[in-house]
């Protein structure tokens, strides 16, 4: 359940850095939460699979 909740948060993370890079206004703060998303996912399966 918990990486099905960060993937979402990812997908929507992705979305907002791509579609403020297609403004012409690439923030950090969009970058930066999108590359936290990624890691708590990677952690997240990395987990997962350790139990598994």
């Amino acid at each position: 359940m918990l990486i099905g909740i960060l993937g979402f948060f990812t997908v929507m993370a992705f979305i907002g850095a791509v579609a403020g890079i297609v403004r012409g206004d690439p923030g950090l703060t969009e970058s930066l939460v999108l590359a936290g998303c990624v890691v708590l996912l990677g952690l997240a399966v990395a987990v997962w699979r350790r139990v598994r």
